[in-house]
């Protein structure tokens, strides 16, 4: 006698996850596209075809969605600075790969970087699911494993603790650096009035000070 498929079997779980990725592709086509205003339950839910209730069995909520969505892009953007780190060569600094990698990712899609560091996550709004718990167990997971990279490219034989919090330090300060930039650059634009500086002089800058402290 044949059992009915349930939650727990492989197969429903491949089915599941496939579609969540769907969902999650469609709500970031809408989100490159039109903004971030554009990502509701009922946007996603009709460039794929399918109804809110069928939608609502993958994600429960809006704010359920835009969790998985944040996490999805935090883990683009961490990727693409791990491999920057990883192919700098013996005569670039990581750091200063990392700097370009940042801007670079986020400068072909700010709406992605407005929808990550947005204000309203910035002071974290729990009504669009970005709260502690989030920040705490799926945000900063990810990124502390990209200055595990750092500390491990620049930590030779003889670094001591102390140096090594140093250079974790280093590379967050310069983290938070191009943040800061991408978002003047996001409020600029929106604005329609340009930042008095080129990016290209801007970012010279910041590796220009960067690579003078680091080892």
């Amino acid at each position: 006698m044949a059992t009915n498929e349930t939650e727990s079997t492989p197969r429903v779980r491949k089915k599941r996850e496939r579609m969540r990725r769907e969902i999650l592709d469609a709500a970031r086509a809408l989100l490159m596209e039109e903004g971030p205003d554009a990502v509701t339950l009922g946007s996603v839910s009709g460039r794929l075809g399918m109804t809110k209730p069928a939608l609502y069995h993958y994600f429960p909520s809006k704010e359920a969605l835009t969790r998985s969505l944040v996490a999805a892009l935090i883990d683009d953007e961490v990727g693409e600075l791990e491999m920057a780190v990883e192919r700098a060569g013996p005569g670039e600094n990581p750091i200063a790969s990392m700097i370009r990698a940042f801007h670079a990712h986020y400068r072909k899609d700010l709406h992605a970087f407005r929808f990550v560091y947005g204000q309203s996550h910035l002071y974290l709004n729990p009504e669009l699911g970005i709260d502690v718990e989030m920040v705490r167990n799926e945000i900063t997971p990810r990124t502390r494993h990209l200055f595990d990279m750092l500390e491990t490219r620049f930590a030779g034989p003889d670094l001591d603790k102390p140096e090594r919090r140093s250079i974790r330090r280093l590379g967050f300060v310069a983290w938070m650096s191009v943040l800061g930039l991408l978002t003047m650059i996001a409020i600029a634009e929106g604005m329609g009035d340009p930042l008095l500086y080129s990016d290209e002089e801007l970012l010279d800058t910041i590796v220009s000070v960067f690579s003078r402290v680091t080892p």
